[in-house]
């Protein structure tokens, strides 16, 4: 799994009731919660990562941001996300939805692909989602695009490598992943031979330079969901239908 910088048991506030025999509940300290954020980000590859809820309440998000931006790109992703989820659950044939699971007809994943970026959104919780920005080519000509998964759909994008040219990997490479060197960029594009040749194992770096820079975003922002579901579950933490208010 992807590393996650400046891990431990620092996303909480505790709030006391004031009831007798009611403990202290867990809520999100979103200032801590910004510097998880703020050391996991990529000047290229993914300069902003933030957290808000569906309704695009900004809960955390990473510095130095422009906060009317960030707002602005907030709402979009919020616009996304529902109209997505929506038409998730209408594609579902109503038969097949009875006999589906409610957790497989909910939208997990959505992944918007621009001219000048890639925003992966990912569902950290019913009332929690955790958005990342990524960098894309110089002068990447591309339709807007935007792909949701269900839980236990395939992963976009793949991580199957396809066979193509050397000169598409490097260009690739060079443009989209920072520090690489030559030598990452041989052993990479040595997948690329005809059948037949000798077969190359590769590390996890070059395979991931072969699959590219929103293949490397992905990934980032499933190690983040990881870690993050993983405190939740530690503390039974349950985003409040009123965010304002940490006892819902």
């Amino acid at each position: 799994m992807e590393d996650i910088k400046y891990p431990s048991d620092f996303l909480w506030l505790e709030y006391d009731s004031g009831i007798p025999d009611v403990p202290p509940k867990a809520m999100l300290n979103p200032a801590k919660l910004s510097e998880l954020l703020n050391h996991n980000v990529d000047p290229k590859l993914y300069p902003r990562i933030f957290v808000m809820t569906p309704n695009a309440t900004l809960m955390a998000y990473t510095t130095p941001a422009d906060i009317r931006e960030l707002r602005d790109q907030a709402t979009l992703v919020s616009m996304c996300w529902k109209d997505s989820a929506n038409a998730v659950k209408h594609k579902v044939h109503p038969v097949d939805a009875e006999a589906e699971s409610s957790d497989s007809l909910q939208l997990e994943t959505l992944t918007i692909e621009f001219d000048s970026a890639n925003v992966i959104v990912r569902s950290l919780q019913e009332r929690l989602l955790l958005v990342l920005v990524g960098g894309v080519p110089p002068n990447r000509q591309h339709n807007f695009k935007a792909t949701p998964e269900r839980n236990g759909d395939p992963r976009y994008p793949s991580t199957e490598l396809k066979e193509e040219s050397t000169g598409a990997v490097e260009e690739r490479a060079s443009s989209s992943v920072p520090e690489t060197s030559t030598q990452d960029l041989k052993v990479a594009t040595s997948s690329s031979l005809p059948s037949g040749s000798a077969e190359i194992e590769m590390t996890e770096k070059e395979k991931d330079i072969r699959l590219g820079a929103l293949h490397i975003q992905r990934k980032k922002a499933d190690a983040l969901v990881a870690y993050i579901k993983g405190e939740f579950d530690k503390t039974n933490f349950v985003m409040p239908d009123d965010v304002a208010n940490p006892f819902g």
